[in-house]
């Protein structure tokens, strides 16, 4: 097979060996029929019974007499991970994600010593005729795998013949279209940091799809190798995730096509779609004060920028509290600015940022500060519980640490633990301390915890007061 070049209208793709790419503009209607395979009956000795067939000593097809296919995948422990059934009716039709599809021939006598399965596109006629030897999988059955990549990738009509000991036993009409169907957005932001793309209609027999995918700007300089394997979310459904701290946070043309793979590890291709990343600021919409700060991004910045500002101010009492932040270049063109509440009176309601770059203004940004934190834990105690616990819900997922200083009223502090006990994360938004009564000399009484929550940069607010009344 020679080498192929993927072209497109803006950007020359890569050159791929081994690879077929299908160009159709068709894609089927979902209430079409797709086959999986096709299996024919020779009319001369029609077997009834169940057929199973072996692969290395594993159970991997059974064709059962209604002639539809039961197959098996197998972990690497040799443990069954799925078992399916397909079917095949005529008029026969194969997806062109398929990569290839197999031809079972059942029913010939045991004795046959060959079986032929000539195969060609009726585009340009005989030209990529292909002489495929069959293989005797079981008695009186014969396989033959057509291989798209072998016939150009064409969609369209394939034709086979079958012919056992030099006689002609069936002549086969193939439709190959292309039943995939890709979703994407047209444009997205760098402020989202990410993207998906998905891809319905891909044949059953695939066994993994993968989405190379790269920026225009560069060329392929920032091409993840190896290339990313999909996510199969469900028999005929794939999906990626594209990150865009893979890519430079680059903006422009982001390229991607999309690389289907059979068991046989034979390969189709399609072209798919170019998503424009645009700059822009970002953040969260909304955050809760006891994340203690927040970070404001700008992104698509001229790579030579020397220096980001970020303005910022809360729109109680206008500019009253007006900050200028120096900015921190994260990556290429990406900068943020940390805006820490404690700067801005703690105050609720809606934070305003502006964006300067060298000195021009370049965007802004725009949040609301909630407070909407909630505690669950029992007012009273008893020592006979030997702790009581402490749960804090809300808290927003920037928050690195929360700890929960602890002292009973009987002699002050004096039984404070130091440092202060750190909390338990249960969820990115939950946190726990379990109090044992033994680190407080088993004391009754009031016991106050003070909570205070952290983030990365080691700022810091306190976020609550409780007491719990401990009884005997």
């Amino acid at each position: 097979m020679g080498e192929l070049k993927l072209l497109r209208k803006i950007y020359t793709c890569f050159s791929l060996c081994f690879l077929s790419i299908v160009q159709s503009e068709y894609v089927m209607a979902a209430d079409e029929a797709v086959s999986e395979y096709i299996l024919v009956d020779s009319g001369e000795a029609i077997q009834k019974q169940q057929i199973n067939i072996y692969n290395k000593g594993r159970l991997e097809t059974e064709i059962l007499p209604n002639n539809s296919l039961v197959s098996y995948s197998y972990d690497s422990n040799g443990n069954v991970l799925k078992k399916y059934t397909t079917h095949s009716t005529e008029p026969y039709t194969i997806s062109s994600s398929a990569a290839s599809y197999d031809i079972y021939l059942k029913g010939v006598p045991e004795n046959l010593e060959q079986v032929i399965f000539p195969s060609w596109t009726e585009l340009y006629g005989q030209d990529d005729i292909e002489w495929i030897n069959g293989e005797k999988i079981a008695p009186g059955v014969w396989k033959a795998t057509i291989v798209l990549s072998r016939h150009g990738g064409l969609t369209g009509i394939y034709n086979t013949h079958i012919y056992a000991d030099g006689t002609l036993l069936k002549m086969l009409t193939v439709q190959v279209q292309n039943t995939a169907k890709v979703t994407s957005p047209k444009t997205t932001s760098l402020a989202d940091g990410s993207y998906e793309i998905s891809v319905e209609g891909v044949a059953r027999n695939i066994s993994e799809v993968r989405f190379p995918t790269w920026t225009e700007n560069k060329g392929q300089d920032d091409l993840e190798n190896p290339w990313i394997l999909g996510e199969k979310l469900n028999d005929t459904t794939w999906k990626i995730r594209v990150p865009f701290s893979k890519h430079n946070f680059e903006t422009g043309n982001y390229f991607t096509d999309i690389y289907f793979y059979d068991k046989y590890n034979n390969s189709s291709g399609l072209n798919g779609p170019t998503v424009i990343v645009q700059g822009g600021t970002g953040g969260s919409s909304e955050t809760d004060i006891t994340g203690v700060s927040y970070d404001v991004y700008i992104y698509g910045l001229d790579p030579q920028t020397q220096k980001v500002q970020f303005p910022t101010w809360t729109a109680n009492k206008d500019q009253d509290d007006l900050e200028w932040i120096e900015g921190v270049k994260v990556a290429n063109g990406v900068w943020k600015g940390t805006v820490i509440y404690s700067n801005h009176n703690s105050e609720l309601g809606r934070y305003i940022t502006h964006v300067y770059a060298d000195g021009k203004y370049s965007g802004a940004w725009e949040f609301n500060v909630v407070d909407t934190i909630k505690y669950t834990y029992s007012n009273i105690a008893y020592l006979s519980s030997g702790f009581y616990d402490i749960t804090v819900n809300g808290i927003p997922s920037n928050v690195a640490t929360v700890r929960f200083p602890t002292w009973t009223e009987k002699n002050g502090h004096d039984d404070i633990e130091e440092p202060w006990i750190e909390g338990e994360r249960l969820s990115s938004t939950s946190w726990r301390i379990r109090i044992p009564y033994y680190k407080h000399n088993n004391e009754i009484g009031a016991y106050s915890t003070h909570v205070y929550s952290y983030d990365a940069y080691g700022n810091s607010r306190i976020i609550g007061m409780l007491s719990v009344d401990v009884r005997n």
